[in-house]
């Protein structure tokens, strides 16, 4: 959200959005790092809010649990790149699919503190997985019914959520691929 522009000058970013979004972040990261240093079980929420210089109450705003601070958050990244999604026509839907899952990886790799660090909980975290894998169903939801309303699709047809689980499958491909070349070059 913007605020409104003055004598034609670009709109102003919405303070508040930006406010939360680096509360996120800040609790993101701390978990993150804590996590990392001492594994899930072991780290404590109040020890997250503290590390993140925020109250527990804060923090059960932003996650309902330790393992969800530790995974980036799923689509839609945000209003612009839905709204692209959905009105640009230059380009195929499988196109603007793969664009507004870059973009989501892009923001995510800018949320969580370290998006490596991320992929090393990942790996050595099983009770963090249930998270993840929650994550990205969320996400191949979310893309199903943005797929459909591009296409002009009903809510429940096959089609978008086939492309959905395609993309997704893909995309969690390339990320696992990325993370273990010996020489990864940029993700996107």
């Amino acid at each position: 959200m913007t605020g409104t522009p003055q004598d034609g000058a670009a709109p102003v970013p919405d303070r508040a959005r930006q406010r939360r979004r680096g509360l996120r972040q800040a609790i993101s990261g701390a978990a993150v790092e804590l996590v990392l240093e001492r594994g899930l079980d072991a780290v404590t929420v109040d020890e997250i809010a503290r590390a993140a210089n925020v109250s527990r109450r804060t923090f059960f705003n932003y996650f309902p649990s330790k393992a969800a601070a530790c995974v980036p958050r799923g689509l839609p990244p945000d209003d612009e790149a839905v709204d692209q999604f959905l009105t640009d026509r230059t380009v195929s839907t499988m196109t603007a699919v793969a664009r507004l899952l870059w973009r989501h990886v892009a923001l995510a790799r800018g949320e969580v503190a370290s998006f490596d660090s991320f992929h090393d909980i990942w790996r050595r975290e099983p009770s963090i997985r249930p998270e993840i894998h929650g994550a990205l169903a969320r996400t191949e939801q979310e893309l199903a019914r943005l797929v459909a309303r591009r296409d002009g699709h009903p809510a429940d047809a096959a089609a978008p959520a086939s492309v959905a689980a395609a993309a997704v499958a893909i995309l969690r491909v390339a990320v696992e691929q990325w993370r273990t070349d010996e020489a990864p070059e940029l993700l996107e």
